[in-house]
């Protein structure tokens, strides 16, 4: 490993923290959120431990700012693509299913946000600081922000309530229903052994997309909202 040199400038501390966590999202492309460890972290960065934690006071805090930048990136690309598979002419019923489709390729295409926020509640937002905690929420909720307005512009009949409901509900779901597609090892021979069983490993993108047009709908038919 090569000697610590400390980062002089905020140019130089930048590219570290940049460097940890590419160094984590290629870790995460080769194993699930549970077999990431900081000591593995900080080889692969070529930095002692406690020299990463000069820059992020733990994993679960790495993986927190990686989640960040990849739910902007998410929504960048879904901001851009989904309004175009909409036929804004169609019923609501129509464009809310519409919407599911797209929200739910979408997510597929995006694997390491959604093996992210699968740990998000239980993992990730374990072992950090209130202050990181509190920088965390503050971004997750201005994402959480951008997507319900790309509801309401996509399904107008949703009242500000209802598509920051559908909003928040959306990520819910998308942690859930991936976390039940992709389990551990002894699961999946469980399901191969016994194919009755195989109803309890849902299709991610095929579940993800039923639930949300289920949720959606029944926003839209919502006396009450």
């Amino acid at each position: 490993m090569a000697t610590f040199q400390r980062a002089r400038s905020e140019e130089q501390r930048e590219a570290r923290r940049q460097s940890i966590l590419e160094n984590a999202a290629t870790m995460l492309s080769e194993m699930p959120v549970s077999a990431v460890s900081l000591n593995e972290l900080s080889r692969r960065v070529g930095l002692a431990k406690s020299n990463v934690l000069r820059y992020f006071e733990s994993r679960e805090a790495v993986l927190l700012e990686l989640l960040d930048h990849l739910t902007h990136d998410f929504l960048v690309d879904v901001v851009d693509q989904l309004p175009g598979c909409i036929d804004q002419a169609g019923s609501a019923v129509t464009r809310a299913r519409s919407v599911a489709s797209g929200l739910a390729t979408a997510f597929a295409s995006h694997e390491m946000l959604c093996e992210l926020l699968s740990a998000q509640a239980g993992i990730l937002e374990h072992n950090v600081s209130a202050e990181v905690a509190t920088q965390y929420k503050r971004r997750a909720h201005h994402g959480l922000v951008g997507l319900a307005a790309l509801l309401r512009q996509v399904l107008p009949e949703l009242s500000g309530p209802q598509s920051d409901e559908a909003a928040s509900m959306t990520i819910v779901l998308v942690g859930a229903i991936w976390m039940h597609s992709h389990p551990a090892p002894a699961m999946r021979a469980v399901y191969a052994a016994d194919p009755s069983l195989a109803f309890l490993r849902p299709t991610f993108a095929a579940a993800l997309e039923r639930s949300l047009q289920v949720f959606l709908i029944g926003l839209l038919s919502d006396p009450d909202q």
